[in-house]
């Protein structure tokens, strides 16, 4: 300084492990790293390379300030070399912002305050949420992210470097701990942000496998898996949303579990802790589920129901009906129906062209597999070298059996057998018109209603298809598999993380609805993950360096999701330091 050497402590470095004689050569290379200078000379250690990268941004982050004026500032023009414009530390904030926006709309950090939890644990609560949302996956994977591709950090204000990933699973156990109190507070905010009061709920269950071996859970079962993943262990979820595709409550289930037997513990919780209203709903199951032992249960509790007939095949009903009603119109979705009155129930015969079209291709490809083992099993037996002991034979059609269930309870198998050995196999189909109804592309609904007209019976059902869609968006868009851990404590809070992604995307969803935007959250996501938040610095001609933090400009879509949502289309003030 113009009066002498004087002393002022920048940035703490802490305890450094760097031998002593090393600290001249970091201090010059931070330097050199702040002020945008090429190194000449020898290159220095790694080691020394990495520790001035990490503390020249930390100084440059502890100089910069928010330009923040409640009015434009004026100009400020500095003559700078063009070539010496660097960009780096580029982190995605387009999807981050939309996300964590509707999750302050939610209120959902205040009422975590509210329960009890700590400022950093709010924190990490919505970084759990929103890096679900935008970057599915596992914990670890999630701090990944959020440390090295997110600007999320910036969003809540998080300074990630002094924070652990073992916070993320901590916090992610309190949050299945108030599970249904934080599911029943969503419901009531979303039913006062959005005109969804509804008596109608859905239900449906699915399952989720994981990787590893079941060890000492008691979730993780083996069973009939819908991916096909039967070397995999799986948990069952359960998925309960109104009309409109919110969640209303979601459980988990052992992985062999019956469905049926999920039913009665969905209609407690209902009953007792989720806000519906004072009317008790009309539930709309799938067949898995609608047992008469279920179905008798609901109707003491005063639950209505639509769903899909297990009991009862369309030729059951009586033949003097009258014609067939049209149900929805198109050339190639067109659904036919009839609709009969018992006294007590509704039954609704319907028939569909496009799914009766999609099951005979179905039926072909089934019996096509089928018949061809058949055919292969059946040319061994006059082959050197394979198998033709009676009773292994025998085990096989077991096998085969069990593989093609789908239509080998049709066929009729025939071995015959000279010495305890297999001579000859021949299958014919034994019940071909019970083949043809199986995948005639008709089906049979029943309802406790007998007031609701063949058009709205269907309607009803129908509604079923928000239940998958939103078990597709649970599983592909949000992470929900491959789940990795081990215990079912945690597994529980992975899955519940999940659904509470699912709740603010919905939600988002909802406000894009209303300006005739559909598109799946995935198609959302990718497009506004090109909105970036980036440090540029440049040398001005008095020899200073200028480092500016920054949010890259808006694009269109960015600007119509943001007028959507009422919010800006720019998160975050620019911050300038120079030095």
């Amino acid at each position: 300084t113009p009066n002498g050497p004087r002393q002022r402590t920048l940035l703490s470095l802490g305890q450094l492990s760097l031998p002593r004689q090393q600290w001249k050569a970091l201090a010059n290379r931070i330097e050199e790293i702040i002020r945008g200078q090429l190194r000449f000379g020898e290159p220095v250690s790694e080691e020394v390379e990495r520790l001035a990268q990490h503390y020249a941004q930390l100084l440059i982050a502890k100089r910069l300030h928010p330009e923040d004026e409640p009015s434009p500032p004026p100009p400020q023009f500095e003559s700078v070399d063009v070539d010496s414009l660097q960009s780096r530390e580029c982190r995605s904030i387009g999807a981050e912002w939309v996300a964590l926006s509707m999750l302050q709309r939610l209120g959902f950090g205040e009422y975590l305050s509210r329960l009890g939890f700590s400022p950093t644990e709010v924190q990490i609560a919505q970084l759990l949420i929103v890096g679900r949302m935008v970057a599915p996956g596992s914990e670890w994977s999630c701090w990944q992210w959020a440390c090295h591709r997110s600007a999320i950090g910036e969003l809540l204000g998080l300074r990630l470097s002094e924070r652990s990933h073992n916070w993320l699973y901590r916090v992610g156990d309190r949050l299945y701990q108030h599970k249904r109190e934080i599911e029943a507070y969503l419901t009531r905010q979303e039913q006062a942000l959005f005109p969804i009061a509804s008596h109608i709920i859905l239900y449906d269950l699915t399952n989720s496998y994981f990787e590893g071996e079941i060890g000492r859970s008691q979730l993780k079962r083996y069973g009939r898996c819908k991916q096909k993943r039967h070397d995999a262990p799986l948990v069952t979820v359960g998925l309960v949303l109104n009309s409109y595709g919110f969640p209303l409550y979601s459980g988990v289930f052992e992985g062999n579990i019956s469905e049926q037997q999920t039913l009665e513990e969905v209609l407690g919780v209902l009953s007792e802790e989720v806000s519906i209203g004072p009317q008790k709903p009309l539930v709309v199951l799938d067949a898995g589920v609608a047992t008469e032992s279920n179905l008798k249960r609901m109707v003491e509790l005063g639950y209505d129901y639509v769903v899909v007939s297990r009991c009862k095949g369309p030729e059951e009903l009586p033949a003097s009906l009258g014609p067939l009603e049209v149900v929805r119109t198109g050339q190639e979705h067109r659904v036919e129906a009839r609709l009969y009155r018992d006294g007590k129930e509704s039954w609704l015969f319907c028939q569909s062209l496009r799914r009766a079209q999609k099951e005979a291709s179905m039926r072909t490809l089934l019996q096509q597999r089928f018949e061809e083992a058949l055919q292969s099993l059946a040319a061994g037996l006059h082959r050197k070298g394979t198998t033709k002991r009676y009773q292994k034979v025998v085990e096989r059609i077991g096998r085969l059996r069990e593989k093609h269930r789908r239509v080998s309870h049709y066929y009729e198998i025939e071995l015959q057998e000279h010495n305890g050995v297999a001579v000859e196999l021949r299958w014919w189909l034994r019940e071909p018109k019970a083949m043809d109804d199986r995948f005639s592309g008709r089906y049979l609904l029943r309802s406790s209603r007998t007031d609701l007209t063949a058009q709205q019976i269907w309607h009803l059902y129908v509604m079923l298809t928000d239940v998958e869609d939103s078990f597709r968006s649970l599983k592909g868009e949000l992470g929900l598999r491959p789940n990795y851990h081990q215990k079912d404590d945690r597994i529980r809070a992975h899955i519940f993380i999940t659904v509470l992604a699912h709740h603010v995307v919905q939600c988002i969803q909802w406000y894009l609805h209303q300006k005739d935007c559909y598109l799946r959250w995935s198609s959302i996501r990718q497009a506004l993950g090109t909105q970036q938040r980036l440090m540029s610095s440049f040398t001005t001609e008095a020899g200073k360096r200028i480092h500016i933090r920054h949010t890259s400009e808006p694009e269109a879509f960015h600007r119509f999701v943001a007028d959507a949502l009422g919010i800006t289309p720019k998160p975050l003030a620019r911050k300038k330091t120079i030095l």
